[in-house]
C-alpha cells in the first residue's frame, strides 16, 4: 500500500539521542503503518566519516533497521527543510508539510497529528511524553569547541581532562597509547563515539571513580557504550587506551 502520509526522520547513526529517538519512531510505524503512515529516515553526516556508504550500511545492519534511508551526504536536503540539527521529525502529507519538530521530545503531540491526518482514532501509544535524558553531549574536537584541560581536583562537567599527551584534531581527540582522559559523567549510562586508527580494535581499561570496571573494544567510528553509572552521584569516568584511538564525543542517558 502507498503510504498517504510521510514521516521523515532525520538522523546520524552515531547520534546517541538520534538512536534513543529512533526507539519511538519505530513504534509510530508500527502502529500506523498498517493506516497508511510511512516513515523514512534522511541521513546527513555529522561527522566525515559517516559520509562513508560502508559505515552506514554496517551500522543499518548492526541495529536491524528496516526504513527505507537517504543518504544526505552534502546536507542538501536538510537546508532545503532549514534544519542543521537532529534528530528532528517532518510530517509530509501529500507535498505540504503539517509538522515539523528538531530535537527530542513531542512524541506524543506528533503521534496525534499522524492519528488526525490519517483520519483514524489514536492508538495512543504514548499514553504520556517519553522521559529521555536531557544531558548536553561534550565534544572533544576544535569545530564543535570541545574544551580539554590538564587534570586537576575540581572537575567540571562539559571538560575534558587529560595528562597531556593527547592532540586536539578539527573533529576529534587523538589519546596516545596509555594516556588517560577523564570526564565528569552524568545520568545512568555514558557513551562515546571512538574510533581505533589501526585495522585492529583497540582495548581501553574503564575506570569509575578511580575503580576498574572493564576493557572495551573500539574498532570501527560509531557511537559506543561504555558504562553504567549511579545518577545519585558524580561519576569520574577514566578511560586509558592501549594503543593510540580517536574520540569525537560523549554523551549521556
Amino acid at each position: 500500500m502507498k503510504p498517504k502520509l510521510i514521516l521523515l526522520d532525520i538522523f546520524s547513526y552515531s547520534c546517541m539521542n538520534c538512536m534513543r529517538s529512533l526507539e519511538f519512531i519505530k513504534s509510530l510505524d508500527s502502529a500506523y503503518k498498517g493506516s497508511g503512515l510511512g516513515a523514512v529516515l534522511v541521513h546527513p553526516p555529522e561527522w566525515k566519516f559517516e559520509k562513508n556508504g560502508m559505515n552506514i550500511s554496517a551500522a543499518i545492519k548492526r541495529y536491524n533497521i528496516k526504513f527505507p534511508i537517504i543518504i544526505d551526504r552534502n546536507k542538501k536536503i536538510i537546508r532545503k527543510f532549514g534544519i542543521n540539527f537532529w534528530p528532528a521529525q517532518i510530517l509530509v502529507n501529500g507535498r505540504k508539510i503539517i509538522y515539523r519538530h528538531i530535537g527530542e521530545g513531542s512524541y506524543k503531540n506528533l503521534e496525534r497529528l499522524i492519528a488526525k491526518s490519517l483520519g483514524i482514532i489514536s492508538k495512543k501509544i504514548f499514553a504520556k511524553e517519553p522521559n529521555y535524558s536531557k544531558y548536553q553531549t561534550v565534544y572533544c574536537g576544535k569545530r564543535k569547541k570541545g574544551r580539554i584541560e590538564r587534570l586537576n581536583k575540581n572537575l567540571k562537567f562539559g571538560v575534558v581532562y587529560s595528562d597531556g599527551n593527547c592532540s586536539q584534531k578539527e573533529e576529534f581527540l587523538k589519546l596516545f597509547q596509555d594516556s588517560p582522559v577523564t570526564i565528569l559523567a552524568k545520568g545512568k549510562a555514558v557513551n562515546f563515539v571512538a574510533q581505533s586508527f589501526n585495522k585492529r580494535p583497540v582495548s581501553l581499561n574503564i575506570k569509575i571513580n578511580n575503580k576498574s570496571k572493564k576493557v572495551l573494544s573500539v574498532g570501527m567510528p560509531r557511537l559506543y557504550k561504555i558504562a553504567k553509572l549511579d545518577k545519585r552521584k558524580k561519576n569520574k569516568l577514566t578511560i586509558t587506551p592501549r594503543s593510540d584511538m580517536a574520540v569525537y564525543s560523549f554523551s549521556f542517558q
